[in-house]
């Protein structure tokens, strides 16, 4: 993996980075990659990364969470029953557009494997299209590539040509994983992001040949007590920080963001009140919230360009990656 953009001393924001400047410096949060590289009978260039609120049942102990899509060009699972429940009840899976039936599938798969009496499961499962690179119409994913993932699941883990990150493209350049953290007073605040969108003219200011377009999948994590509709709040300003980079929410672009919180677990047996503290939206605080959930995805964005390295990808093609300095300049203006 290359250099990150802390690496090189720049900073976006106000806000201090986490420890690792991760998304899994929100207390309890874990990350697992599976990546698939091979030219054995096709060329695959894919993977599947995987992202546990907890170390726990999250079906049993579920978090809260609100989604926000901002340009809806994309197939993810699982989002209306988050938006009408606002709970998350799975593993938070990413991976290519056209293998997320296998995937969901594999994700029932592992489920079960730890309530064996579940009559109905919510999947979540979130892409992003690596047909540019990836021979993606053969969809090599499937149920052992989730134990992979979920099971491998660290604090600690790698970006840029990884996991669901392995066969992206981010303005015409390689992208791929990319994650950031910020300190927030007592709290954390972390972004995910699996970055496969923007022209390059968008990226370097001027038209550079055919226009490369995609998406963006964002997934941004807090241990701040928020409600779901908070989380929403906090989910828009996600799609912010993609504009912050440079993104204009083009057609064809799959542009979703996920916010959840680990500041209470929700027991699906509960039967008695719950008792929930939560963050005033009219505060000082709230408002810090807000603006570190742009500043998380605006460098998680730039890292996955940064971290990715060449890859050559399906009918030979060669994708480059970019040249840290377009990225230095563009921050250092700011």
């Amino acid at each position: 993996m290359r250099k990150r953009l802390m690496d090189y001393g720049v900073h976006i924001g106000r806000f201090p980075r986490g420890k690792r400047n991760l998304i899994s410096d929100v207390p309890g949060v874990k990350v697992g990659n599976c990546t698939l590289i091979s030219d054995t009978s096709h060329v695959y260039r894919t993977g599947i990364t995987a992202i546990l609120p907890h170390e726990g049942c999250i079906y049993n102990e579920r978090v809260v969470a609100s989604s926000f899509v901002l340009n809806g060009y994309g197939k993810s699972t699982g989002l209306v029953q988050v938006e009408e429940l606002g709970l998350i009840e799975t593993p938070i899976l990413i991976t290519s557009t056209l293998n997320v039936g296998k995937v969901w599938d594999g994700l029932i798969a592992y489920v079960l494997g730890h309530v064996p009496d579940a009559k109905s499961i919510n999947p979540v499962v979130m892409e992003c299209n690596d047909g540019r690179v990836n021979e993606a119409e053969y969809r090599p994913l499937g149920e052992k590539e989730v134990f992979l993932a979920v099971e491998g699941a660290s604090e600690d883990f790698s970006l840029g040509n990884v996991g669901a990150g392995t066969g992206m493209v981010t303005f015409g350049f390689k992208g791929g994983l990319g994650s950031a953290s910020r300190i927030v007073d007592s709290y954390t605040v972390g972004a995910l992001v699996v970055s496969n969108f923007g022209r390059k003219e968008d990226l370097l200011g001027v038209v550079e040949g055919r226009a490369e377009i995609g998406s963006i999948i964002v997934v941004l994590a807090t241990d701040a007590p928020l409600t779901a509709r908070q989380l929403k709040r906090i989910a828009k300003r996600g799609a912010l920080g993609i504009a912050k980079a440079g993104g204009y929410a083009t057609h064809g672009s799959g542009d979703i963001v996920l916010a959840f919180s680990t500041a209470h677990r929700i027991p699906r047996k509960a039967e008695a009140p719950i008792d929930i503290k939560v963050i005033p939206d009219d505060t000082k605080l709230f408002q810090k919230l807000l603006d570190a959930s742009v500043e998380v995805v605006w460098e998680a964005i730039y890292d996955a360009l940064l971290a990715s390295e060449d890859m050559v990808g399906r009918d030979g093609k060669v994708w480059k990656a970019v040249d840290p300095d377009v990225i230095l300049k563009k921050v250092r203006c700011i």
